[in-house]
């Protein structure tokens, strides 16, 4: 089957801020993205849970968003403005898609 080759920004970041990170998504021509909790993990302050957290605060998630490699500085750097004074993370893998009509 053949391929093509695209890039996937991950993007994990406090709940409360992912109304700003997908209107900033929207914003730059993003088509789609994915939303997944973050259940737990371990950083640079130590280890965190989200068990016992009630409403968002103190909740993470992680977006997924996959791109052509010529979008993502300028979606990047949008991006980065946003999460960048929370606690969040923000990686980019090479990636394989069998549907670029897509993305």
């Amino acid at each position: 089957m053949h391929t093509f080759a695209k890039k996937q920004i991950q993007i994990i970041c406090e709940r409360p801020i992912l109304k700003r990170v997908r209107r900033h998504l929207a914003s730059t021509g993003v088509k789609g993205f994915t939303v997944l909790p973050v259940l737990s993990g371990s950083g640079s302050e130590g280890e965190w849970d989200r068990e016992g957290l009630i409403g968002d605060a103190g909740q993470m998630v992680m977006v997924l968003v996959i791109l052509d490699a010529d979008d993502l500085d300028r979606v990047l750097t949008d991006i980065f403005d946003v999460v960048s004074p929370q606690m969040g993370v923000i990686t980019i893998s090479d990636v394989e898609v069998v549907r670029p009509d897509r993305f």
